[in-house]
């Protein structure tokens, strides 16, 4: 007997197995098929068939009706063009085309799909319409390494994508060691800019005292071979909330200075370190647009940055200054949901979590907010 069609689609395994069980010559005894239950039927066939009465046979056509047209994004892909002289530029597009472009550089020694690590927060993006764009560095992920090659170079390159994509005025976001190029950037296209963010970087990178003791050789280099060590972060960290991002961070450093046989050579990450000190400071005094600070105050890396030193960096430009007490270097991600709402134009208020209900409210209503129980960022941080 052939299997009636709407059995044969039904997702429950239980219609199958009843009906599978009533075509057997020797089961035939234990099931009445008008639904009734035979007397030596066990008590697992009684419950199935009783789901079998009970839910009845279910059409096909619902389920045909929701299955996917087009296939889940696994991240966005990366694309290429060459420069005058045949030089490979690696970058990625992510957002809608009508969308504000946001230019995104990531950390010290990080690929262009550094960018998969803002993407636990993608949906917020897209509602806000931001579109995040960011170029691949020299000598990481899949782009080749070329020594001569230095900062101005680099925003050369970020020029040359942004003219292939027709975008003339756009937003700056730079994290840690990414901070200096972003300034770079900024002091080039004064006049095309909308706003620039900064989160846990600064401008004392590349300083004549920084340089004294953190410029040369890069710390990190003894890392490189092992990811994990490399892109880990503490286990008291709130990113741990996140789930899948701290693989996502072990993955980004293993393709970073793995993925073209590389097989995590220091020479573009100590090229990019010495690159800050060879730079030197980056002259932003003519940048008018609004510029957005985010600093864990716990932060060692920016203990020795004064209190005055982004308003001096960028006399032209109104600084709002966004300190966190007790957080480190990774405000860049725990604070992102605030970043996202400041370049969307929601700069005036901040974003809370007042008992279990997201709210944005003016600075000024902070500090009562906090005493009476509400913490920063979305609810769903807690």
């Amino acid at each position: 007997m052939n299997e009636p069609v709407l059995l044969r689609h039904h997702p429950s395994f239980i219609y199958r197995a009843i009906y599978s069980a009533s075509q057997e010559p020797h089961l035939r005894d234990k099931i009445w098929l008008n639904g009734c239950l035979g007397k030596k039927m066990t008590v697992i066939v009684k419950m199935m068939a009783l789901v079998l009465i009970l839910l009845g046979p279910v059409e096909a056509a619902p389920l045909l009706g929701k299955l996917p047209e087009q296939f889940d994004s696994l991240g966005p892909t990366v694309q290429k063009i060459k420069t005058a002289d045949g030089r490979q530029i690696h970058y990625i597009d992510d957002g809608p085309e009508n969308g504000v472009p946001v230019i995104f550089t990531g950390g010290l020694g990080t690929s262009v799909r550094a960018i998969r690590l803002l993407d636990f927060l993608r949906s917020l993006r897209l509602q806000l319409q931001l579109r995040l764009i960011t170029v691949e560095r020299n000598g990481f992920g899949q782009t080749d390494f070329d020594p001569a090659l230095d900062m101005t170079d680099y925003a050369e390159d970020v020029e040359l994508v942004l003219e292939k994509l027709d975008i003339d005025t756009f937003i700056l976001f730079g994290i840690s060691g990414g901070g200096p190029y972003t300034a770079k950037l900024a002091a080039r296209n004064e006049h095309r800019l909308l706003s620039v963010h900064m989160a846990a970087t600064s401008p004392i990178i590349g300083q004549p005292a920084w340089c004294e003791n953190n410029g040369g050789i890069s710390g990190y280099r003894d890392l490189l071979a092992y990811p994990m060590q490399f892109f880990g972060f503490p286990s008291d960290s709130t990113l741990h909330k996140v789930e899948g991002f701290q693989d996502t961070a072990y993955d980004e450093a293993a393709r970073a200075h793995n993925l073209r046989g590389q097989a995590a050579g220091p020479e573009p990450l100590d090229h990019e370190s010495m690159l800050y000190c060879k730079e030197g400071p980056i002259d932003t005094s003519g940048v008018t647009a609004d510029v957005y600070v985010y600093r864990g105050l716990a932060d060692g890396l920016l203990k020795a940055e004064k209190s005055d030193q982004w308003q001096t960096s960028y006399p032209k430009a109104e600084v709002i200054l966004r300190e966190y007490p007790g957080e480190g270097h990774d405000v860049q991600y725990r604070h992102l949901d605030q970043i996202l709402l400041d370049m969307a134009g929601f700069g005036a208020q901040l974003l809370v979590c007042e008992a279990g209900v997201n709210d944005l409210i003016a600075p000024s209503q902070l500090k009562a907010a906090l005493a009476d129980g509400a913490s920063l960022g979305l609810c769903i941080w807690q």
